[in-house]
This record gives C-alpha cells, structure tokens and sequence, in this order.
C-alpha cells in the first residue's frame, strides 16, 4: 500500500531511558468543528496568538490555527526535551519503514514540517503532494530536489490544461517567502508549549529550511545542473 493509500503516517521516537512517543499523522486535512480533536485546545492553537503576519485565515471567524491544532500534541509530549537528546526514531510511510538514530533537530524537523504541510493551513498545505509523498530525514539537497522536481510536474499539468506554466520558478520562490513568514510566526507560538529547546529547534531548522531556498535556490540548482544536463 502506498502513503496515497495509506490513512497515516507513523512516527516512533524510542529513548534510550525507556520513554516512548507514538504518532499518527492523518494524511486527510483538519476540518474545525468540536469533535475534531479533544478539548480544550491549548491558548496558544488559537488563531490570534501570535498570528502569521500573512495569515490568509485572519478575519475569518476562525478561532484555531490548523497548523497549531495539529502540532499541539506533539509538541506537548517534548516541551521538556533537549534538541540534543538522541532517539531511534522509526517511521512508515505506506509499504516502507525509515529508521533512523538522530537528535531532536532532524526526528522532530521531519515531524513537524509533515504536520504543517497535512494540516488545513492555506499555506503550509501548498507543500501537501510532498507530505503526500513523504522522505523523513531529508538533506537539504534532497528536500529541494524533491521541492522543484514536484513544482515543475504541477507546471506540465498547468501547460497540459491550457494554463500558462511557471518554468521559471517564480511563484515556487513566492511561495517560499511566504513559508518563512509562516516559520518565523510559528516559532512565537511554539515558544508557549515549550521548556526545553527541541520543539524551538525543530521549528528554527524548518525556518531556515525556507530562508535558504528563498535566499540561494539559483545557486543550489547550479550544482545539480551538469548532473542532470548529463542524464535522461
């Protein structure tokens, strides 16, 4: 069964202290009515807490983030972990299982940027066929070949539509100005629901995630540029 199949992702966090973490991340969006998820919510999943300067929901009557809604569990569960702890952190997508013994930084980095791109954040939710198509524990390299490969498939179908395509890259790049914004936001609120440093951490790395795409992604593509020229 493939993750399109699949009704979840999971995520295992095993410390060497025994404590263990068990998540399931539905692959189907938030939609926000009570009997969505438990209450009460945690102030800080509220839409006006520290709300994204760009935030398409705002003026809406919404009263939660999706985004925050969907992260508050997990980052309850490590408020007071360290980003340098160490886990065997095992993960399934679909038919197949990644393992991994990693610090906080890249289990929860991995974690969390799948919550934000599943959840019903209007933003956030743009990075869904990836999230769709999870790699946990991705490399920078990796994510952006996988971000731009992605981007440029949604431009074939917009061509084979009768759409005008963005070959150039400009509204990916937009994009990720806005995921920066949504990054810088999420660190504020995150902030209440931690003690330690491993939920910051993890929310910091998918921010510079963002920046660096935003800031070099001509110049990171440069270096795939010979390989590919070279291939097919």
């Amino acid at each position: 069964m493939s993750s399109a199949e699949s009704t979840s992702i999971t995520y295992d966090f095993a410390f060497d202290d025994g404590t263990a973490f068990h998540f399931e991340v539905p692959l189907q969006g938030w939609v926000e009515t009570p009997q969505s998820r438990e209450q009460p919510l945690p102030a800080w999943t509220e839409l006006a807490t520290d709300i994204c300067t760009n935030c398409p929901l705002a003026g809406t009557g919404r009263k939660y983030c999706p985004a925050a809604v969907d992260l508050h569990a997990a980052a309850a569960k490590f408020r007071t972990i360290a980003s340098y702890q160490r886990a065997r952190v095992s993960v399934v997508v679909g038919h197949r299982t990644y393992v991994s013994e990693c610090d906080m930084n890249t289990g929860l980095r991995s974690l969390f940027g799948l919550y934000m791109a599943l959840s019903g954040c209007p933003i956030t939710s743009r990075l869904r066929p990836l999230a769709l198509r999870h790699l946990p524990f991705a490399s920078m390299n990796e994510t952006l070949s996988r971000v731009v490969s992605h981007y440029l498939l949604k431009q074939y179908f917009v061509m084979k539509s009768g759409g005008t395509p963005d070959w150039e890259l400009k509204e990916l790049m937009a994009l990720y100005d806005a995921l920066d914004l949504v990054s810088s936001a999420f660190v504020s609120r995150v902030g209440h629901a931690s003690e330690r440093d491993s939920n910051l951490n993890a929310i910091c790395d998918f921010a510079t995630f963002s920046r660096v795409y935003v800031m070099a992604l001509d110049e990171l593509l440069k270096e795939d540029k010979e390989l590919f020229l070279k291939g097919f």
